[in-house]
């Protein structure tokens, strides 16, 4: 018996040093080359950006959901969509684009629903990839209570990374000069996905209806309350806007989203304006209840516009 135990205790270390081996020294490609390699490009818009300028920061509700040049024409501001994926979670996603916010910016939040009751907040493996591998200097942006939560997917992380490393020589290599709408290339210079602008929609699920018992995460509620400090601070204006949504996934999440805008305006904080002015019926939705086609992207940019010009008088 003690021997057995002795060999499951040699393999379990064997294969932890294995896993973290593969988390921190093998370069993971695919990451490199998806969106959230996006991430990257992003960071060197804005620093290329010496005027004032708008910022729009959330997950793919926004990247899949504007077209900024619109909001260019009208504003007559350089404009940098932020948004990439939502799985890389609102607490980073805020803490990410604090050193580009400079005085007489509009940065622009707009985060999708479940960041306040699920723990989407604190990030997924989207996360964990962009911290190892697409941007590692973002490490310095995570605290302790978000590692002990991304070290659930650090494991599936590493295997998955060591996975790529060997069959990747043996998979076959496409050829096709055509961008993927989940690559790197997918975004325009605002930073809108865009490729799929063309496709036909595809077809998703709504989202999961909410019980009614969900609890609001108070850590989401304070950390965009000082989001909003910091943004004051420095020099620039603040504007809080509902995620736009596909009328069934709305009503699925009726109970949730009440209790959101509740719990905001009890912490003197709410957005701008109602949430149900971003209520779409799916015909204008692509391939997720988050992310719109062409002509979803039109209608939501307009509305965009009408609530930039009514928050910056």
């Amino acid at each position: 018996m003690k021997e057995f135990l002795l060999k499951i205790t040699l393999l379990l270390i064997v294969t932890l040093l294995i896993l973290t081996a593969s988390l921190f020294f093998i370069p993971d490609f695919v990451s490199k080359n998806s969106i959230l390699g996006g991430l990257i490009d992003k960071h060197e818009k804005l620093k290329k950006i010496k005027t004032e300028k708008i910022i729009f920061v959330g997950g793919s509700n926004i990247s899949f959901g504007l077209d900024s040049k619109k909001i260019v024409d009208k504003f007559n501001k350089p404009v940098v969509n932020m948004g990439v994926h939502a799985g890389m979670g609102l607490k980073f996603i805020m803490n990410d684009i604090k050193s580009y916010i400079n005085k007489g910016d509009v940065v622009v939040l707009i985060p999708e629903y479940e960041n306040f009751y699920t723990n989407n907040f604190y990030g997924e493996m989207e996360l964990v990839s962009v911290l190892f591998d697409v941007d590692p200097s973002g490490k310095k942006l995570v605290d302790a209570k978000q590692w002990s939560h991304l070290m659930n997917y650090m494991p599936t992380y590493a295997a998955k990374k060591i996975k790529n490393y060997v069959f990747s020589p043996f998979q076959k290599q496409n050829i096709s000069s055509e961008i993927n709408i989940y690559d790197r290339q997918s975004f325009n210079e605002f930073g809108d996905a865009y490729i799929h602008w063309e496709l036909p929609n595809q077809n998703y699920l709504p989202s999961k209806k909410t019980s009614g018992d969900e609890k609001i995460n108070q850590d989401v509620i304070s950390s965009i309350k000082g989001f909003k400090e910091y943004v004051v601070e420095k020099g620039a204006k603040f504007i809080f806007l509902p995620p736009v949504i596909e009328s069934q996934s709305y009503v699925n999440q009726a109970s949730a989203i009440d209790f959101i805008t509740v719990s905001l305006i009890s912490n003197s904080i709410s957005f701008s304006v109602e949430p149900n002015r971003y209520k779409f019926s799916p015909a204008y939705f692509f391939n997720s209840y988050y992310h719109l086609n062409k002509k979803g992207v039109d209608k939501r940019t307009q509305l965009v516009i009408e609530d930039l010009e009514n928050s910056l008088k």
